[in-house]
């Protein structure tokens, strides 16, 4: 009987190694023609649609403000400074970027 237990507990540790690992998130799509700009005439006429925040001492942190741009149907992120990702999304014509 204490042989089957062991068992159990081994199966239990070895479906959780199995299925408790992090997905790698699927990339966003139009997240790669987002444009980043730290110039506010940049974004003329175009309309706002919410904020980005990003950790900036993530490697990822351009490609993860650019995939939140995306994400809200936007193409241009409007960055606070040249250091750092946060900022405003937009969604601006084609012929504005």
């Amino acid at each position: 009987m204490k042989l089957l237990g062991g068992t159990s507990t081994v199966l239990a540790v070895i479906s959780c190694a199995a299925g408790c690992t992090t997905p790698t998130p699927a990339p966003v799509p139009g997240s790669d023609s987002v444009r980043a700009t730290t110039t506010l005439a940049d974004v003329k006429g175009c309309n706002m649609l919410g904020k980005v925040i990003v950790s900036d001492t993530s490697p990822d942190a351009a490609k993860n403000a650019r995939d939140q741009v995306a994400s809200l149907g936007g193409n241009v992120l409007l960055r606070m400074n040249e250091q750092v990702w946060n900022g405003n999304a937009y969604q601006c014509p084609a012929s504005a970027h």
